[in-house]
């Protein structure tokens, strides 16, 4: 005696040699009454043909589903790396730059051991200023730099521009961190709401100034 099993309803039912030579293969579920192939989920017991239920509609050389689905789970990983990938190395240093997302970069890096660039928004830094002669006949160029920013950013470079008294710029000069910050202070970051104040001794030019103009610059 030998048992197979309905896939529409699961019904077990025995059969014979004699029941597939007849039907070649093909039975009608004494349950369901839905015609199937007793060969796919044969079996001598009865017990092995109901636990066999679930792969039985799998052959020895149908594809493996499990070998599929990993392979689309590896496909979609490969996929995921090559968009981070190409996200970085197109948008990387905007999206570092970005004061909503910095925070979250920042606690990744603690964990991972990297390091971002530095935070650099100029349009976040304000000037205020002053240009006045001295008693020597020369100029001292005072300011004010604050930084308004939500985080710590480097010290910004400073223009100054002369102007004659026709209002054309005869002269200027970018003024680097390191032109107008004290040494111990070169290396540092500026932190957010801080005010920082410069004081440029500038020789008197031959063209006689009429004006200045002073901007936070790239």
């Amino acid at each position: 005696m030998m048992y197979t099993q309905c896939p529409q309803c699961l019904t077990i039912q025995s059969l014979s040699l004699e029941q597939l030579r007849g039907s070649r293969g093909i039975l009608k579920c004494c349950h369901c009454s839905a015609p199937f192939d007793a060969l796919a989920r044969i079996s001598e017991t009865e017990t092995i043909a109901g636990e066999n239920s679930a792969n039985a509609s799998l052959l020895p050389w149908d594809p493996d589903q499990d070998s599929k689905a990993g392979f689309w789970g590896l496909g979609v990983c490969v996929c995921l790396l090559l968009f981070i990938a190409q996200l970085i190395y197109f948008e990387g240093y905007a999206f570092t730059q970005n004061a909503k997302m910095r925070p979250f970069l920042v606690a990744l890096c603690d964990q991972i051991a990297c390091r971002l660039p530095v935070y650099k928004n100029t349009a976040k830094f304000n000037i205020v200023g002053s240009f006045n002669p001295t008693p020597d006949n020369n100029y001292e160029f005072h300011a004010a730099i604050s930084n308004q920013a939500a985080l710590s950013q480097a010290y910004p470079n400073v223009r100054l521009v002369l102007l004659a008294f026709s209002g054309k710029p005869f002269a200027a000069r970018v003024f680097q961190p390191q032109d107008y910050l004290p040494e111990v202070l070169r290396a540092t970051l500026m932190k957010p709401d801080a005010t920082t104040e410069i004081s440029l001794r500038i020789a008197a030019p031959k063209t006689a100034i009429g004006g200045t103009s002073f901007e936070i610059v790239d």
